[in-house]
């Protein structure tokens, strides 16, 4: 019966999930033990509570795990759509801001730690199962959460009482998972992120976590003396590693233990840094100034009056000292940065040529004072794409295309290369050139009477089958010298005319190539020819008509009576010019496999574009295209001023 009833339950569900799903889409919210308690905390200030009580599960002792909370906590039905929807959107559903509980008469709005809804999923790194207790509006709520087969998340009720009870939410361990960090070692993660809002308390196993929880090689107190005003005491604060925002982070100003306004990089319109810098997710500092006083803030505490005197002389003053200590901080750990890149394009480097490692060094100099923004990775990344043009051919010239380009174009370059390889890119983008510039030479060759010889067209068109369609794509089709004699015999020309040219026949009025492809027996021996693609040019101002058609028959005839193909062979004969006789538009058809069109330079100029899905117009401003127009500038230039050319 149970096995019939989860057949059942899964064959509603549809969607079913693997016991692992979870943990992969947690990553290290339920990995890493860092990352998973500054999750749950930032969960506690979310909920706008002013305490966090944690009870730390140490490995080697007995393992017992809570964080308790006194925040706005959540009804029944809250608790059961926040825990079961994954990636839960806090901001869309509870804005960007939490209210202070009831209990709290005077407090300010908080800006929020969460947004997606996974740092719930951290209390699984601790214990699986675990409970939550959780009060809101005076009725105490009871869940078990485990992580299921069926689905990610098994949420059951336990019980639900009202009674005059606190707001607030308890995660307690039901099988705890001991951890090897210490209970020290967790107030000092939690020192370097939640002491900003001297509001906010968090306790382990009972000890208040304040500045002493600091690493020594974490914490700087500097002492800025604000000239008229005295000595401010700042804290810079070092978390050892980015977080994944700068959320908890910032510049805090204290004034009577108490903060104004909230802990953030855009301190009070003046912004310091950028707050999606990695040092903007690693760093804090807690400004305590003594001459500032509470007449100096607003009623709310939201930010410092702006007539404020002291706040004028006092702000430029210390936000110069922290942009100072940041560069310092900065320039030392970019010291170990220029280090390990060092170490780690040593071999590519020293395959160098001298004069090239000593500019490679100097780039990397430059590039690390020059862009701080930039984070290790993305420095070691660039040093290494320098490093291969000094190996490559073309050396910086790609440096001189990628300065020309602006943020747009530089967002498009990397959505290209998302999607394709360069080496597939450029097989593409080659071909797309190569057929666009054999169209505007066509172009450029049928576009006036002008036209020198019509002889320069044919071997064009012989790389251009593939306008007539898609059956004529294969590289299959060549030349056939053999038929441009049996042509030239056909009528009575010397074979000195076509010397230069024998792949083509040179008529009075036009020229005549032939295009075929071999066709094989059984044993896929070449048998004769399968196809063949006679193209005929006619001089501009020779009319299309039933004459020049007939001509191409002839052509057909002669090559079946001297065996060069048969009667089972299929002929396309296309005759082009720039101009058609009235009724004359309809091919010639012999037969079931012969057909001879007629067709005007522009309509076939028209069809090729049409093939090439209208890049012509599109690519005008590539750079093979202006080299085209260029080229062919010059040509139509001298035939305009020299009819005797034509």
């Amino acid at each position: 019966m149970e096995e019939l009833r989860v057949k059942n339950l899964s064959e509603l569900q549809g969607t079913l999930f693997d016991e692992r799903f979870l943990g992969k889409y947690a990553g290290s919210i339920m990995s890493d033990p860092t990352t998973a308690l500054v999750e749950l905390v930032a969960n506690a200030w979310d909920a706008y509570a002013t305490e966090v009580h944690i009870s730390w599960p140490e490995r080697g002792k007995k393992a017992f795990f809570s964080i308790r909370d006194n925040g706005c906590g959540m009804t029944k039905s809250e608790f059961s759509k926040r825990w079961r929807t994954l990636d839960y959107d806090r901001v869309t559903h509870q804005g960007n801001m939490a209210e202070p509980p009831s209990g709290l008469p005077g407090a300010r709005p908080r800006r929020v730690y969460g947004n997606n809804g996974r740092g719930r999923h951290a209390a699984f790194h601790f214990s699986s199962p675990y409970k939550v207790i959780t009060t809101k509006e005076g009725t105490r709520c009871t869940f078990s959460v485990s992580q299921g087969t069926l689905n990610p998340i098994e949420i059951d009720l336990e019980e639900e009482t009202a009674g005059d009870f606190d707001s607030g939410t308890e995660i307690l361990g039901l099988s705890p998972i001991g951890s090897s960090l210490a209970p020290e070692e967790v107030r000092s993660i939690l020192s370097t992120r939640f002491l900003l809002d001297p509001q906010f308390k968090v306790t382990v196993d009972g000890i208040s976590v304040t500045f002493s929880d600091v690493p020594q090689d974490q914490i700087q107190e500097l002492k800025v003396d604000v000239k008229g005003l005295g000595i401010a005491i700042v804290r810079v604060l070092d978390s050892s590693r980015a977080d994944r925002t700068s959320k908890q982070h910032g510049i805090a100003w204290w004034v009577n233990n108490r903060l104004v306004g909230e802990a953030s990089w855009a301190a009070f319109v003046d912004k310091v840094i950028d707050g999606r810098k990695e040092e903007a997710k690693r760093y804090s500092f807690v400004v305590e100034a003594t001459f500032l006083k509470p007449e100096d803030v607003l009623p709310d505490w939201s930010a410092f009056r702006d007539e404020s005197a002291n706040w004028k002389i006092a702000k430029p003053a210390i936000h110069e000292r922290i942009r100072a200590e940041l560069a310092e901080l900065l320039s030392a750990k970019r010291s170990i940065t220029r280090n390990q890149i060092l170490q780690s394009q040593a071999t590519k480097v020293q395959a160098l040529p001298k004069l090239s490692q000593d500019r490679w060094t100097g780039m990397l100099d430059a590039l690390i004072e020059r862009c701080p923004s930039l984070g290790d990775t993305q420095i070691a990344q660039v040093m290494d794409i320098l490093a291969n043009m000094e190996l490559a051919q073309s050396q910086y010239s790609l440096l001189d295309k990628l300065h020309g380009l602006s943020p747009n174009d530089l967002d498009s370059w990397n959505s290209l290369l998302e999607e394709w390889t360069i080496k597939a890119a450029k097989e593409a983008l080659d071909e797309i050139a190569r057929r666009l510039k054999l169209i505007e030479e066509i172009r450029q060759k049928t576009a006036s009477t002008l036209t020198r010889e019509v002889q320069d067209l044919q071997p064009l068109f012989g790389q251009s089958l593939w306008i007539f369609g898609p059956q004529f794509e294969s590289i299959e089709f060549t030349s056939n010298k053999g038929m441009t004699r049996v042509v030239n015999q056909l009528f009575g020309l010397s074979e000195e005319g076509s010397l230069r040219r024998p792949d083509f026949v040179v008529l009075p009025d036009s020229t005549v190539g032939f295009y075929d492809r071999p066709s094989f027996d059984h044993e896929h021996n070449q048998s004769g020819v399968d196809t063949l693609i006679i193209v005929e040019l006619k001089r501009p101002g020779v009319p299309l008509g039933s004459r020049e058609k007939n001509q191409v028959w002839d052509y057909v005839k002669e090559l079946r009576n001297k065996g060069l193909i048969s009667s089972d062979t299929y002929v396309t004969g296309y005759l082009l010019g720039d101009s058609i006789e009235k009724q004359e538009s309809e091919p010639l058809r012999v037969g079931d496999r012969t057909i001879i069109r007629p067709m005007l330079y522009n309509t076939f100029i028209g069809q090729a574009e049409k093939r090439m899905l209208n890049l012509h117009a599109k690519l005008m401003d590539a750079p093979f295209m202006i080299e085209a127009l260029k080229a062919a500038e010059p040509v139509q230039a001298d035939l305009l001023l020299d009819p005797t050319l034509q």
